[in-house]
């Protein structure tokens, strides 16, 4: 270091002398020869490679700058998630309503993603124990639908369960425009089984869908969660009261939802889905589930949302929505039967929320809508195959207690028209029910719930009672 700073004073001084001498002569100093100069070709080689370094930094730092301008195009954020209630950047509080899936976007999760060309890939999920404990005997163990019919009293019929199969993973994958629509694509499963009810553990394709989706416009296609009946409660189960009045499933189908920009307060948003009438993943008996009679369902949706945009929630929600289609009997072997009924439902939606307290919840009221989890899982009589009627709905109310504890009571009723029943089908399902989510930090989360379960039956079947208790251990990424 001593060496090179003697060079470099060297030959500075070096240069002054010798401008000053060209200076009184007219010369030019930079064409005179210095290789004769003491310490000149040191003093070059150190130049030059300085000159080198800075033009290598400038062509770095042009390269990152480039990079970050089309990442920004490129990161773009899932800005819908039927069971997060439209939350761009993913459900990890308890009053975003997301039950089912935590659904993620890109930007959020930027630091886990990979480009392959112009995609880029975003994992995101959840790593899940659960625990669940009941009186009595129920369908799904991964998570409570309804009870199973009554023993004697005197046959033990209690039930402990430890499970990791709501544990989800998936990934996001955004790309570039198409015109004015940026393009992308959500995949994720979880570990139910392709039929959950079975209780037989295996991968289940929870979602599968690409979209294209502007300011205005939304376009999407493949399995995603109804788009009607958004509104979800904050239990730990996967099946968060499907069955006992929250309706919704997860299903196939093309969508459109153009959304309407009234005023900095005031956003409304109509939908319209052609989607598979019939989804067999929870229906415990596909005879009273039926099948599709060649056509899709139609379903339909008006929303209203009120208030100060807060990341992508207002603090007032107003909705309803509604489907039509027809639903074909089938017997025990799945061979299709004449009768063909008409599946139809109007579902009302109600979300507020004002400072730590809030309340959501919807309503439902219908024919052969057992594959909506509307009917406690039944569209048809089991003898008649005619369409089973059916009301019902839920209502949680939630307050913050601390910012990180929220705690919730609730109530779900799904209510089936007895006449239209035939013996040893499910005539009511009803829930109360009050939970906790505590969130130890942006990735650990816990959620707590004690409920009581009450499931009836038609004759000869007798209906059954029981408390229940669930706990969830959540790590999200």
């Amino acid at each position: 270091m001593g060496r090179i700073c003697f060079l470099l004073s060297t030959a500075v001084l070096h240069l002054l002398l010798s401008s000053v001498a060209q200076a009184q002569v007219g010369l030019p100093n930079y064409y005179e020869d210095h290789a004769t100069t003491p310490g000149w070709k040191d003093y070059r080689a150190l130049a030059e490679r300085l000159d080198s370094l800075e033009a290598e930094n400038s062509s770095l730092r042009s390269q990152v700058l480039s990079s970050n301008e089309a990442d920004g195009a490129a990161i773009l954020p899932v800005e819908y998630c039927a069971a997060c209630n439209q939350l761009p950047c993913g459900c990890d509080r308890a009053d975003n309503q997301c039950g089912w899936l935590n659904q993620l976007s890109a930007a959020c999760k930027e630091g886990l993603s990979w480009n392959k060309g112009q995609l880029r890939i975003v994992p995101f999920g959840y790593f899940a124990a659960d625990m669940i404990a009941s009186e009595k005997a129920y369908t799904l163990l991964g998570g409570p639908l309804f009870l199973l019919p009554a023993v004697p009293p005197d046959i033990p019929d209690s039930r402990f369960t430890f499970t990791g199969q709501q544990t989800t993973l998936g990934a996001n994958v955004t790309g570039p425009n198409l015109g004015d629509y940026e393009s992308s694509a959500v995949a994720a499963f979880n570990f139910f089984g392709d039929r959950p009810v079975q209780n037989n553990p295996g991968v289940f394709f929870v979602l599968g869908y690409l979209q294209l989706q502007s300011d205005e416009w939304r376009f999407w296609g493949g399995q995603d969660a109804d788009a009607i009946g958004r509104q979800n409660t904050n239990s730990p189960a996967w099946t968060s009261h499907k069955q006992s009045g929250n309706f919704g499933q997860i299903r196939p189908g093309f969508r459109a939802e153009r959304t309407f920009l009234l005023d900095d307060d005031a956003v409304t948003s109509i939908y319209l889905g052609l989607t598979q009438q019939v989804v067999l993943d929870f229906i415990a008996n596909p005879q009273v589930a039926g099948t599709d009679n060649g056509w899709p369902n139609i379903e339909f949706r008006c929303g209203l949302d009120l208030g100060t945009n807060n990341e992508g929630i207002r603090p007032v929600t107003i909705a309803v929505g509604g489907l039509i289609g027809e639903t074909r009997a089938v017997d025990f072997t799945g061979q299709a039967k004449g009768n063909v009924s008409t599946t139809w439902a109007v579902i009302p939606e109600l979300r507020l929320q004002l400072g730590r307290v809030g309340f959501h919840g919807e309503a439902f009221i219908g024919d052969a809508i057992g594959t909506y989890n509307a009917g406690i899982g039944q569209s048809l009589n089991i003898i008649t195959d005619e369409a089973i009627y059916t009301v019902g709905g839920f209502g949680e109310l939630f307050y913050e207690l601390f910012s990180d504890l929220t705690i919730a009571v609730g109530y779900g009723i799904d209510d089936p028209r007895n006449s239209d029943l035939g013996p040893n089908q499910r005539s009511r399902n009803e829930t109360y029910w009050t939970n906790a989510i505590w969130r130890l930090n942006d990735q650990w989360e816990t959620r707590f719930e004690v409920a009581r379960l009450e499931t009836d039956w038609t004759a000869p079947s007798v209906g059954n009672k029981a408390m229940q208790y669930l706990v969830s251990v959540r790590y999200y990424f």
